[in-house]
């Protein structure tokens, strides 16, 4: 569990938790509870990463819960070994509040003396509809929806994520969707949230599954700013509307949010195609220039979550880890990235005091 020290009056904790198996997931959770309850800090986002055999552990682990979850399932529960694990972030000094949507979206807010933090997962558009862009289109605008029950309008998100089944069958429309609802809320003229689309089912069987942070600051001192990636292009001009990476700057830290990232060209293709091992390397480096262009480095990681194509990818990126003498926080997920020759994506958060 790490502690990180947003300002003199809050502390975030974040504890990526690497599930042994499903029937130790319940005392790890339990455990988990235990360090932050005795922390004295309150959970305000659960990300669950695995199948259905986690139900009764996060059943039992969420039961009365009000913050919002995320629940990303494995691309086929029977394929071995099983990937599974949970990323919990919790708060210290201040009082978080939660509501929900009347879709039932759920949203949760605190705040500091430099501003406030608004967070959301798990969002869902209230309809099925079998049209992939107007299935975005809902989906933004409940997303939208659940950060305007505590004033927050999407041009205040720093972060998102956007959790697709079956994305390889119509990423352009979702792609074509979120451009022109950029366009219309006029994202591109502001800051273009940095962010994550990855190829997933969910418990729900919608096509989207969402989440965002959104920050405001009438005081100025959060400053919250776009990177560019020293090793690639920027997303949008192959037409993916996001951002490299933010840096979101307070008197007192720094935080990097690096986008879902993967081994693609300086020019916007796929690099070593069918090379997993040579893949997971360019990603990390890819990620790790992002980080030492601002004074940071992989050790400085709080937060991540390795997205593989196949289950056993994921021991090229434990064995890459132990090469560079690194054991960053991190959940392994078993999914589609947005390219079918892309085989590996690393998202990423990185803190630092000043």
């Amino acid at each position: 569990m790490q502690e990180l020290k947003i300002s003199p009056s809050l502390s975030e904790f974040h504890q990526s938790i690497i599930f042994d198996a499903p029937d130790t997931a319940k005392i790890q959770l339990e455990k988990s509870a235990a360090e932050l309850s005795a922390a004295g800090a309150k959970i305000v986002t659960l990300e669950i990463f695995g199948g259905s055999r986690l139900k009764a552990a996060i059943d039992e682990f969420t039961r009365g819960r009000q913050y919002p979850v995320n629940w990303i399932c494995p691309l086929n529960e029977a394929d071995k070994p099983e990937l599974a694990g949970a990323h919990i972030t919790a708060v210290r000094g201040t009082e978080p509040e939660f509501k929900r949507t009347s879709a039932g979206s759920a949203a949760v807010e605190y705040s500091d003396e430099y501003g406030s933090y608004c967070r959301t997962f798990g969002v869902t558009a209230p309809r099925a509809t079998s049209d992939g862009y107007q299935h975005t289109i809902d989906n933004l605008n409940e997303l939208e929806d659940a950060l305007w029950l505590f004033g927050y309008k999407y041009n205040d998100i720093v972060r998102t994520w956007f959790y697709n089944d079956d994305i390889l069958s119509w990423y352009d429309p979702f792609n074509k969707a979120r451009t022109d609802f950029y366009t219309e809320r006029k994202i591109f003229d502001g800051l273009l949230p940095a962010s994550t689309g990855i190829g997933a089912p969910n418990p729900t069987g919608k096509k989207i599954t969402s989440g965002a942070i959104a920050i405001k600051s009438p005081s100025g001192k959060i400053s919250v700013c776009e990177l560019e990636s020293p090793l690639q292009c920027g997303a949008p001009k192959y037409g993916s509307s996001f951002s490299r990476a933010v840096e979101i700057s307070t008197p007192d830290s720094k935080r990097i949010m690096v986008s879902g990232t993967a081994s693609i060209e300086p020019g916007g293709k796929t690099a070593f195609v069918g090379d997993i091992e040579k893949q997971v390397d360019l990603t990390m480096r890819v990620i790790s220039a992002i980080l030492e262009s601002r004074g940071m480095g992989l050790s400085d990681t709080v937060r991540s979550v390795a997205y593989c194509l196949r289950p056993e990818y994921y021991e090229v990126f434990k064995k890459w880890m132990a090469r560079a003498k690194l054991d960053i926080p991190h959940c392994p997920s078993y999914s589609i990235v947005c390219r079918g020759d892309l085989l590996f994506e690393v998202e990423l958060e990185a803190f630092a005091k000043k």
